[in-house]
């Protein structure tokens, strides 16, 4: 586990602050990397916001993001530690693997 540092929503409606979290190890196919940059649109803002239903709080937005990769699972053959690396809204969408 990694203990990692977002900006979270705790309640509906509130405003984003500091909120610790773990993530999981890296797993095989995996490629971990200390964000830089991150978008919140209005999809993000709806969902703090609950106009959609569904959340779950703390809730931290941003499902666009940028870093520099600082781990690689054992898979991992198209990036390596150090590069920069985006992640956009559509994730597992290469529509080849699982």
């Amino acid at each position: 586990m990694t203990e990692t540092i977002g900006y979270a929503a705790k309640t509906q409606s509130a405003e984003l602050e500091p909120f610790k979290f773990n993530r999981r190890a890296v797993g095989p196919t995996d490629v971990a990397f200390d964000i830089t940059h991150c978008g919140i649109c209005h999809s993000d803002l709806h969902q703090i916001n609950g106009d959609w239903g569904g959340e779950v709080f703390p809730m931290v937005p941003g499902h666009e993001v940028v870093g520099k990769v600082t781990a690689v699972g054992i898979e991992v053959t198209a990036f390596k530690v150090g590069q920069i690396v985006g992640v956009g809204c559509m994730v597992d969408s290469c529509q080849e693997c699982a």
